[in-house]
């Protein structure tokens, strides 16, 4: 028997939106909650007839624990994660760092010893296969990603340093959302999947799958990747975009969800 399609989903402004709504599942936050609409969970209580459901984010597992346990009560199966940014991997509850060799603690204190020359920051002490220091805002954010990565990569070179946020982080290099994707499904389901993404470190894996999704005001690059390879792109934002996202996925023809340009 084959195996099952892959459904890929971003979390933050893809699965997840700020605004309250009815019956919603709750996500709190550090500052504010996210929620996960009705209808959303609905639609993928429909679409896991004949898929497997899979998370893949940049939130650690105590950020994505929430949504898991919030859609298992909805009646809703995750199949597997994809935490930190590509970081962690396997499935739900029984996630493994992709590069499990790493010394985080030591880089940490390494970097904590070049706090003076460093913008102030605290670490976020959830995640756990990279690192992630934390600011006021995004702008300051920024300033402390290029002291961060200019540290950082003196001290070890195959390291990531990407800003999502007002989040900075340091990955290793080889921690995407991609490599994670086929660490997880292996190259052929990985390829074959539905993706639906919205941000900027969503383009290296929905640039491989067979058929990429995205929002309506999505990032400009995301929207434009997904028409270029004849993906799905919703009429609307927000809750109302992604529950009907979902439902044109779970309706399209089997020859639409077969046939996206090649990457």
């Amino acid at each position: 028997m084959e195996p099952r399609r892959a459904l890929v989903l971003d979390l933050d402004y893809t699965l997840l939106h700020l605004e309250a709504t009815p019956r919603a599942i709750e996500v709190p936050g550090r500052t504010r909650s996210a929620y996960l609409a009705a209808a959303t969970a609905e639609a993928l209580a429909d679409l896991q007839e004949r898929h497997d459901l899979f998370l893949s984010t940049a939130r650690s597992w105590h950020g994505t624990e929430p949504v898991v346990e919030g859609l298992a009560r909805r009646g809703v199966d995750v199949s597997g994660v994809i935490l930190e940014d590509g970081a962690l991997l396997g499935p739900a509850r029984e996630h493994h760092p992709l590069e499990p060799g790493r010394d985080w603690e030591g880089l940490r204190r390494a970097l904590d010893g070049a706090a003076p020359e460093i913008p102030p920051f605290v670490w976020q002490e959830d995640f756990e296969a990279c690192l992630v220091a934390r600011a006021a805002t995004p702008a300051e954010a920024e300033a402390l990603l290029a002291r961060l990565r200019e540290e950082a990569l003196r001290l070890d070179p195959t390291l990531r340093a990407f800003r999502d946020g007002r989040k900075a982080y340091l990955t290793g290099a080889k921690a995407d959302k991609w490599t994670t994707l086929e660490a997880l499904l292996g190259p052929d389901r990985a390829a074959g999947a539905i993706g639906v993404g919205d941000g900027a470190n969503d383009l290296c894996w929905l640039r491989r799958v067979s058929l990429p999704c995205t929002l309506a005001g999505a990032a400009p690059e995301i929207v434009a990747l997904v028409q270029e390879r004849g993906g799905l792109v919703s009429e609307d934002g927000g809750h109302g975009g992604i529950a009907g996202l979902l439902i044109e996925i779970a309706s399209a023809p089997g020859e639409k969800l077969a046939s996206s340009a090649a990457p």
